[in-house]
This record gives C-alpha cells, structure tokens and sequence, in this order.
C-alpha cells in the first residue's frame, strides 16, 4: 500500500470516506472505501463498500487491466475510455500485438484463466470495432492474423463473443483492413465554372438557406471521429508530417471557413481572383445595399439557430463581427433595428464569458429536448418537414481538449501513463458522441441550386477582405480625429485557469476524489502570466482554426458607440470591459482542482497552474477595436505576447517595439505590464508569473 490514508466525513452519507492508492505490477490503483451505517444503531454494521480504478500504469499493465475479467465491474469506465483515446499515447497496431502478446503467454496458465481471458478479449474487439470502426484499417493486418492464429490453435473459433463467433468477428475485422477509398461526392459547380456572385444569396429564402447549411453541417458532424479532436493529435496537426492527421476534424474546419467567407464575401460584394491582396473584383454597392445583405445573413443564422446548428450560427455571427465587416459604419447604420437586436442576441450565446457558457447552457438544454436516435435507427425523426437535430459549434471541445492536454502531464514522474488524464479526455469525447446521436433526428433535403451557389463562391483571403473594406468604405476624413495616445496600447481585460475553465463555470475536479464541499476560494485577480506556450496553436474570423484564438469582440453595432472609435484613454470602455476576476473561481477549492490533477497525475503539470487564457483588446484606430484570446504561461514575456497579438490581427510584428501590454485590474484601473524595445530586448515591465 502506497499513500496516506485519508478519511473525512460524506455529506452524503454521514460515513467516513477513505482513499488510498495501490501499486500493484506496473500500475497505481485508487482505492476508495465507504463505510455505510444503518438508520437503527443497534443493527450490525455492513462491511466497507470498496471500487478500486486504475489511474496510472505502463502500457503492459493498461493490456493486463484491459483484458482482466473484473475490470468490467470494478473499472466500468475503464474499457471505453481506453479504447477511445488510446491512440494519443500508443498505435492501433502495437496495442493489437500487446493483446496478442498478453494471449499467447497465458497458453501455458490454467485453462480456466486462459478461457476467461479469451473470452474478454472478443468482447474488447467486438466493442472496439464497433465503436471504433476507423481504427481497423491496412495497418493492422499483420496483428489481425496473429489473433486469428491464436484463437484457431486454441479452439476458441466457435466461441461467442458480443457480436458472435470469433470467426465472424475476424471476419469482420478482415472487412475492415482492406483499403477503402470513400465515395467522394461529385461536385455540383465544375472547375470551368465561372465563380458564383456571392450577392446572390438575396435569391435564396433564408430558411431555405439554413437548412441547406444545416444539411452539410450535420453530414460532418456525423462523420467526425471523436478521437481526433484530442488535444495530443489536434494540437499538434501543424507539425512536420502531421497534415494527414484528424481528416473529420479538418473537414469541419473547411466548412465552417466557407460559411464564414461566404458571409464577408457576399457582405463586401467581392470575389476573389487570385492569391494576391489586389487580386479581387468588387460589385459596386450602395450602404443601404450592404445594409439589406447583413439583414440577409441575420435572418439565415435565426434560422440556423431554430434549427439547432450551432455551428453555422457561429461561423456567420463571427463573419459579421470580423474587422472587414464590422468597420463598414454606413451599412450597419442602414441596418433594420430589428435586425440588430437579433444579431446582438445571437452574439450573446456565443460570448466568451465563463468560457462560453451561455452557449453550453443552451446546447444542454437542446440535447435535453431532442430524443436520440441510435445510429441504425430507421424510425423518422419528427412528424414535419425539417426534423430535431442538433449541430454543436465543434469549437468549444476542441478547445477543452487542447485545454486539458495542456493542463496535464501525459505520464507520471515514473514514466506512468496518466490514465486519470485519458478519463477526463473521454468524458469530453462522450458528450460529442451523445450529440452525433441526437444530430441523427434531421429530415433535410438537399437543393441543387444552392449547393451549387455554395460550391462556386470563392472567398476573399484575410488580407483581401481588410483592403475590399477598406476601398467600399474608407475612414471618413470629416470624422473627428481620435485623440492620439503616447504609445499604441494592447489591454488585457480578462484572463481565466486553464483547467478550472474546461466545461464552462465548473471546475474539473479529479474523479478519483469524492466532493467534500471544500471552503470555496474568493475570487481575487489571477496574476497575468507572460510567456506565450509557444508549442500550442489554437485552432483560426477566417476560419474555426483560428475562431478559438482570434475571437472578435462580441460588440453589437445597433448600439452606435461600437462602431466608433474609443475614447482617448487606452482602457476599454464599459461597454466592452470584461470581469477582471479569474475567469470563474474554483468552487470546491482551486486547490482540490489543482490536487486533483496531481493526484491523479502525479503532480500538477507544467500546465495545471501556470497556464491562462488572456483576453487582449487592440484599438484598431476609427476602425474600432477587436479582441483576441491566447494562451500564456508563466515563463513567458510580454514581447512574445505582443508579437502574437499583432500577428493575430493581421499586423507587422516588426512593429512591436512600438506598442506596450496593460492588464486591467478590478475598476478599471491599468497596470502597465511592459512593452519590447525597439532594440527587440525586454523592458518596463517586473516579473509577472
């Protein structure tokens, strides 16, 4: 027995609740023992009620835990999880040969061990392959026919198993190995084909429209592989040789980018020709005429909200939010009020506060109202015409995930696989499953005309939508100047723990650890922590990739002083301040969060305290001002943040040197923070971690 035994009351029970941890061959085990006692005191007391978990392990001793009989009643979150998220810290093919291995060493045990374990092992397969069809493909071949040698030589060919004989799971699995090349659809708008006029979407009814998006949206989020969101594979699909890594996460990522320059495109009136900034043709619109398209792309993203397909919402609200969009002043100032209060709505579910809560709320209470079908069901969704799905914006649990990686140690200071950390991981992939069963509950019908619209739109680059807005409608010279600061100032206006903030204002808590009401922690201002983790690259308003990092200000332009530029003072004003507290304090004590993690992770990672997420504010002159969020460590420096800030709004990080770094404290007061020389050194600004 390892670890000190602790014991505290239940609120639950009135009993003592211990926990402790066992080593046993390779593996930490958390044992938590609950001694219940009876309504009559003068009855007998029951014996201690044990579970026992594995929470850390070498990947020999997570093959012998996989395949042991007893997990499945004492470990019954234990085989999904490892099946969904194994490949963040091995392969497909080494863990088949480790099953096999596992296998062929117990031909020389009891028969009844070797029969037990057999047993368990079709089972595992049966669940893994049906659960995890992608995970078999050319690859494993060679570990397939290991299997099916082995169970031939031991008799085991009959043997039923989840889905049947063994024969017949090989067989499937052999199905599965062959190469497939999916069906591609084909292209409804041909390579000849001139390019669409993306004002052309005043041609279509707007719930038309949304359920078109809808349709394409939902198509996706059904073939998405959960586990390639983990933060271990899509945090680092940019590195050399990953660009074949998570192809459905990618797919979602290009569709949402499409949405989202289809907006700014249709808005701008442009087309683009080429790679080039000058490279674009501009249709000639009056402001009332760009008023009547951002009405446009209102009323589809109402729709698309009616229809539950959180992703398209978002993808068109932060289209309209963007920089090229939300500086053209004389078309907002065209827009309907009506128009405007809905737009301002829609901005208020996805805004960043407590880790975009509102809109996890809201998708909560959906998924509550819609049934789930189950993948194979043919039973019609609803008696109408468009069905009861749900499309999540993907955004949000790419997000918790690369979170979480960040925020925890992959192995322990014993070369341990954390599994604690790998449980975590598929409670989030979990909830994505729960929702691809409720998005089956659509009854959409796809329109060749607008899919084919869609399909010809060719959508301006970054650089191409902020030079077409500022050619359709330049910086008034008759506007008042803005008074002139000393220096170009970014304001840090909120910052939020990392780990605290995945899933919204609950903070996560190791499983291991019962909820003893711990004294919550006041909520008192997060020292800003200055050095950007330069290895993390949040997935970009041109594109979902960067949508989690350069999420605009969440400013509604019915209200005239959004579109104007701030006042002298470098602060932001109230309308745009955001809490100056942590983010969301830790109920249950931020230090249960924290020993939590190390409990269940052998220490807090690097990332566990000394990761925020900081929300930047940049003035943009009479262009107004836009927000970026980032992740920062405690080891980096202010010039590294400005840098990124400015890359991140699409300005010369050459220019640094000229700009310093304010975080705003509680009361709007600013503390300077520091600026990067014009020599590229370090200055004015003390330790901030």
């Amino acid at each position: 027995m390892v670890g000190n035994c602790l014991t505290f009351p239940s609120l639950l029970l009135q009993a003592p609740v211990s926990v402790w941890d066992e080593e046993e061959d390779g593996a930490t085990f958390t044992v938590t023992s609950r001694q219940y006692r009876p309504v009559d005191p003068l009855a007998p007391r029951p014996p201690p009620r044990s579970s026992r978990r594995l929470r850390a392990g070498t990947l020999e001793a997570l093959v012998r835990h996989l395949l042991d009989a007893r997990t499945s009643g004492t470990d019954v979150t234990f085989t999904a999880a490892f099946l969904a998220t194994h490949r963040a810290f091995t392969s497909t093919p080494a863990l088949l040969g480790l099953m096999a291995d596992r296998l062929e060493a117990l031909e020389s045990h009891p028969t009844d061990e070797l029969e037990r374990t057999k047993g368990v092992a079709i089972s595992v397969l049966s669940t893994w392959l049906a659960s995890h069809p992608e995970d078999f493909g050319s690859e494993v071949k060679g570990q397939i026919d290991r299997l099916e040698s082995f169970l031939l030589r031991t008799g085991y060919a009959a043997g039923e198993g989840v889905g049947g004989g063994s024969a017949d799971l090989i067989c499937n699995l052999r199905s599965r190995v062959d190469p497939q090349t999916p069906e591609l659809p084909k292209p409804l708008a041909l390579p000849g084909d001139p390019p669409a006029d993306p004002t052309d979407v005043l041609v279509f009814l707007a719930d038309h429209l949304a359920e078109q998006l809808t349709l394409l949206d939902a198509e996706l989020f059904l073939n998405l592989v959960p586990s390639q969101c983990l933060g271990g594979l899509w945090g680092h699909r940019d590195r050399p040789g990953h660009s074949h890594l998570c192809p459905s996460v990618r797919a979602t990522v290009i569709q949402f980018n499409k949405v989202a320059g289809a907006v700014v495109s249709s808005v701008l009136g442009a087309t683009s020709t080429g790679e080039g900034p000058g490279e674009a043709t501009i249709r000639p619109l009056r402001p009332p005429q760009r008023a009547r398209l951002l009405e446009k792309w209102i009323r589809v993203a109402e729709e698309c909200r009616l229809l539950r397909n959180f992703s398209s919402v978002y993808a068109v609200v932060s289209a309209l939010q963007s920089s090229p969009i939300h500086r053209l002043r004389a078309a907002w100032g065209e827009a309907a009020r009506d128009s405007l209060r809905v737009f301002s709505s829609l901005c208020q579910i996805f805004s960043e506060e407590d880790n975009y809560s509102q809109s996890r709320e809201l998708l909560l209470q959906e998924v509550k109202l819609q049934p789930s079908l189950e993948p194979n069901s043919k039973k019609s969704p609803r008696s109408g015409s468009r069905g009861g799905g749900v499309v999540p914006y993907l955004g949000t649990f790419l997000k918790d995930l690369v979170m979480l990686d960040a925020a925890s140690k992959d192995e322990l200071e014993n070369g341990y696989i954390n599994f604690d950390k790998r449980r975590k991981e598929f409670a989030v992939l979990s909830e994505l499953r729960q929702l691809q069963n409720k998005c089956r509950g659509y009854d959409l019908r796809p329109d060749p005309d607008i899919q084919r619209w869609l399909q010809g739109l060719r959508p301006l680059t970054e650089a191409q939508s902020h030079q077409v807005s500022c050619e359709v409608e330049p910086s008034s010279s008759s506007d008042p100047p803005a008074p002139r600061v000393l220096r170009p100032t970014l304001v840090i206006s909120q910052w939020t723990e990392v780990l605290g903030s995945v899933g919204g204002p609950t903070p996560l808590v190791s499983w291991d650890w019962p909820n003893v009401g711990a004294e919550e922690v006041p909520a008192t201002p997060a020292p800003l922590l200055t050095r950007l983790a330069q290895h993390m690259k949040w997935p970009s308003v041109s594109s979902l990739d960067s949508t989690l990092e350069s999420t605009p200000a969440l400013q509604s332009p019915a209200d005239p002083s959004h579109l104007s530029p701030p006042a002298s003072s470098p602060r932001p004003s109230r309308g745009h301040r955001r809490s100056a507290s942590c983010g969301s304090p830790l109920s249950g004590g931020a230090e249960g969060a924290s020993r939590g993690a190390g409990y269940g992770g052998g220490g807090p990672g690097p990332g566990t305290s000394d990761c925020r997420i900081i929300r930047v504010q940049m003035e943009l002159g009479e262009d107004g001002s836009v927000y970026k969020s980032i992740l920062v460590t405690s080891q980096d420096k202010a010039p590294s943040v400005i840098s990124r800030v400015l890359k991140k709004n699409n300005r010369d990080s050459a220019v640094a040197s000229e700009y310093e770094l304010v975080q705003l404290l509680p009361g709007e007061r600013g503390q300077k923070l520091g600026r990067q020389t014009d020599s590229g050194g370090e200055a004015d600004h003390p330790p901030l971690g």
